[in-house]
């Protein structure tokens, strides 16, 4: 049986910057009694999560649940700029631990509305780096395409400029920005899809072509590990997105001689090599 691992698998630039960030936020304040808090998970993969709740980190759904003179850590998925505000003024310690690249994406956004064009961002609804770009822009100016049925928000906008969440797929931003014509004579796309997803996506659109079996290893909640999960499947059925090496099954490895591994921006390596060593030890 032959076991290969993506090339590009495991934590992105984004997410080690995040970890760090909140890491070292957690070590200085360990002493001095201050909270840290963070609204939702900083990052998406369950196991790091229950890591950093035991140094102390705490996540919260709603910013209200805060001490004054705390301390927040911005999650490297971002945050409304509003809820960013609120926080000042509560005499909160902040650390901006969003991605680098959720920060352009954010910015372009604000740029295009100042260009006078209405803003459709391509992305799931309810992911919290997609709210946190829609919420760059008036609320009246702005749209959220996740779907072909979305695009009846656009109305026939004169003027429509594109950004995109950072880890889809380029195929859907290809799929939804072709229609959009349809719906406006001046169309502006800027393609905020970070490199190391685009990388991470042809590796695994790659490596599943000439395996046998292929295991997705990231957080079921992980929007770019759901993505790697259906680029897979695109090219071997035998795709299985999982988060660690417990939701192996034995009966997946039947006849399979090659095998390949690929984690989400939010896995840890030491996830994916417990992968590998069980499937060697099967």
């Amino acid at each position: 049986m032959k076991i290969e691992l993506s090339k590009y698998s495991g934590y992105c630039f984004g997410v080690k910057r995040a970890l760090n960030l909140a890491g070292e936020a957690l070590a200085r304040h360990h002493s001095d009694g201050k909270k840290v808090f963070t609204l939702g998970s900083i990052i998406h993969n369950p196991g790091v999560e229950k890591e950093l709740s035991k140094q102390g980190l705490i996540s919260i759904d709603d910013i209200g649940d805060m001490e004054d003179g705390s301390v927040f850590v911005i999650r490297s998925h971002g945050m409304s700029p509003a809820l960013i505000d609120v926080l000042k003024k509560r005499n909160i310690d902040i650390i901006d631990a969003t991605c680098p690249f959720v920060k352009k994406a954010q910015s372009k956004a604000s740029e295009l509305e100042e260009m006078g064009f209405f803003v459709a961002v391509i992305g799931n609804k309810e992911h919290p780096e997609v709210c946190g770009i829609r919420e760059q822009v008036s609320h009246d100016k702005v749209a959220v395409i996740e779907n072909e049925e979305d695009l009846e928000l656009l109305n026939k906008k004169e003027k429509i400029g594109v950004v995109v969440q950072t880890t889809q797929t380029i195929g859907q931003l290809k799929k939804l920005t072709g229609k959009l014509l349809d719906n406006s004579r001046e169309v502006y796309i800027i393609n905020t899809i970070c490199d190391t997803t685009k990388n991470r996506q042809n590796s695994v659109r790659d490596l599943s072509k000439r395996t046998d079996l292929m295991l997705i290893v990231g957080g079921k909640n992980s929007a770019n590990t759901t993505n790697l999960a259906n680029i897979s499947r695109e090219n071997n059925l035998r795709t299985y997105h999982i988060e660690n090496s417990r939701d192996i099954e034995s009966a997946w490895l039947e006849n399979a001689k090659t095998i390949g591994i690929c984690g989400g921006a939010s896995t840890p390596e030491k996830d994916i090599l417990e992968i590998k060593k069980k499937i060697e030890d099967i």
